[in-house]
C-alpha cells in the first residue's frame, strides 16, 4: 500500500470556503476569460496521485494541482515573486476543522493551454512544509477558476480539454448524466442513490486521491436499516490537512451494494465514512471520461474501464509520518494487526528497509513509493515500543 493511500486526503483543502454565508464567497466569483470561443487540449501528469497542470503566469511556467474540491491557491514563495497585493484575510479550515487566518489575493492572469483566466482570487498557503513539500507544487487550480469553462477529463490518456461550449466536445448520446449543484467557492456536488436511498451533497472532489467517502449520517441511517451490513471499524489518524493531523478517532470502511448516478448503477464499491458531506474523489471517477459544466449545471460520464475499489485488501494498519520517523497511525479492529500492533508504535523496518530516522530526501521517496511495498502480500515489520524492538509478520487479507 502506498503511503499516499494511507494519508487519506492530504490535499482536500477547504481553502477560502469556511462557511456558505461568508463574504469571501462573493469575492471568489470574480474573474473572466479573455477568449470567447475556444477549445484546447492540454496534457497533465499524476504526482502522488494528484492532477498536475502546467500553467503560465507572467511568461513563466509553474506546476499547479487541479482540485475541484477547493478554490485557487498560490504558494507563499510564488506570491512573493509575483509581488501580489493582499486583498484581505479569512479564517479557513482544513479537512480536520483546524483553522487559521489566511491572506487572499487576486492573480491578474493565469494561462492554461493558451486560455487566459483573468483576475481570479487565490489564497496564499505554505506548500513547502511537511509532506506537502514532496509534491513540489506552486499552487492550486480550484473550482472558482474552473467555473468559467467546460472541462473534459480523459484520465486514461492524461488529457484535459477546456472548452467554451460543450457542443465542441464529442460526447456520445448515451453518456451518463447528472445535475450538479454549485456551492460555496463554486464547488460542485450532486445527488446520488446509495443502496436505493437518496444521499444529498456528494462533493465532486478531484483533489481527493483516496476512496470515496460516505457521510457519517448516511452511514448510521443505512446501518440501522441494514442497508449496510458489510463494514470494518478502525481507529487512529485517518487524514492530514493543511494544518496537521486530526485527533485520533474511530473510522469505518464499508462496502456499498450499489450507487446510482442518473440511470447508471455502480456496484460493490468500497467507501470510507467521514463527518460532513459524501465525497467522491479522483479514484471514483478515474475509470470514466468526465465532463464538468458549471454553466449548464451538468456532469457527464463515459465509462472507459471497469469500476475500481471493489475490494479492501489490507495488512490491517496504516503508517503515518511524524517529523522524520514513521509510526503506526491507524489499526483496523479484529485483524491480526490489531493483536500485535499498538497505536503509536514506531516503525523501524519493513521487509529489511530501515525507517529509523528518515533524511528529508528519503521522506519524500517513502511518500512517493509507500512504506509498504505495493505488491507485497506478506511483510516482516519491526516496531519500537517502550525502547524494545518487536518482530512481527503480517499477511494481507481481504477485509471487505
Amino acid at each position: 500500500m502506498r503511503l499516499l493511500k494511507i494519508i487519506y486526503a492530504l490535499i482536500l483543502f477547504s481553502v477560502l470556503s469556511s462557511c456558505a454565508g461568508s463574504k469571501i464567497d462573493k469575492t471568489l466569483k470574480q474573474g473572466n476569460i479573455v477568449q470567447k470561443d475556444f477549445k484546447v487540449t492540454v496534457p497533465f501528469e499524476y504526482r502522488r496521485g494528484l492532477i498536475i497542470l502546467k500553467v503560465t503566469i507572467e511568461n513563466e511556467v509553474y506546476d499547479f494541482i487541479l482540485d475541484t474540491g477547493a478554490s485557487n491557491v498560490i504558494s507563499k514563495e510564488l506570491a512573493e515573486k509575483l509581488n501580489v497585493i493582499p486583498l484581505g484575510t479569512e479564517e479557513v479550515g482544513d479537512i480536520n476543522k483546524k483553522k487559521q487566518q489566511l491572506k487572499y489575493t487576486k492573480i491578474d492572469d493565469i494561462q492554461i493551454g493558451g486560455i487566459n483566466f483573468k483576475e481570479t482570487i487565490a489564497a496564499k498557503v505554505d506548500l513547502n512544509s511537511g509532506e506537502l513539500a514532496c509534491i513540489k507544487a506552486d499552487g492550486l487550480i480550484g473550482a472558482n477558476l474552473m467555473r468559467f469553462a467546460v472541462w473534459d477529463f480523459d484520465f486514461k490518456n492524461q488529457l484535459i480539454t477546456i472548452s467554451s461550449d460543450e457542443k465542441k466536445l464529442n460526447i456520445p448520446s448515451d453518456a451518463i448524466e447528472s445535475k450538479v449543484y454549485i456551492g460555496t467557492a463554486s464547488k460542485l456536488s450532486m445527488t446520488t442513490q446509495v443502496n436505493g436511498k437518496t444521499v444529498l451533497k456528494n462533493l465532486v472532489d478531484l483533489g481527493n486521491t483516496s476512496n470515496a467517502y460516505l457521510s457519517y449520517s448516511a452511514f448510521i441511517k443505512q446501518k440501522k436499516s441494514q442497508k449496510i451490513t458489510n463494514y470494518v471499524k478502525g481507529s487512529g489518524y485517518t487524514s492530514i490537512g493543511m494544518y496537521g493531523k486530526a485527533e485520533p478517532k474511530n473510522e469505518y470502511s464499508v462496502k456499498i451494494d450499489n450507487i446510482k448516478i442518473g440511470d447508471h448503477i455502480i456496484t460493490n464499491k468500497i467507501m470510507g465514512v467521514k463527518s460532513g458531506s459524501t465525497n467522491l474523489g479522483l479514484p471514483f471517477f478515474k475509470n470514466y471520461r468526465l465532463i464538468l459544466n458549471w454553466k449548464s449545471k451538468r456532469l457527464k460520464m463515459i465509462q472507459q474501464s471497469a469500476s475500481l475499489n471493489t475490494e479492501l485488501n489490507h495488512f490491517g494498519f496504516n503508517p503515518t509520518f511524524e517529523e522524520n520517523k514513521i509510526f503506526v497511525g491507524f489499526i483496523y479492529n479484529d485483524t491480526e494487526a490489531s493483536k500485535v500492533l499498538q497505536f503509536g508504535d514506531q516503525i523501524v523496518q519493513i521487509n529489511g528497509i530501515d525507517y529509523t530516522n528518515l533524511a528529508k530526501n528519503q521522506k519524500c521517496d517513502v511518500f512517493i513509493s509507500g512504506a509498504i511495498p505495493k505488491e507485497a502480500d506478506e511483510i516482516a515489520i519491526i516496531v519500537l515500543r517502550n525502547e524494545e524492538k518487536i518482530d512481527i509478520q503480517l499477511k494481507k487479507v481481504k477485509l471487505l
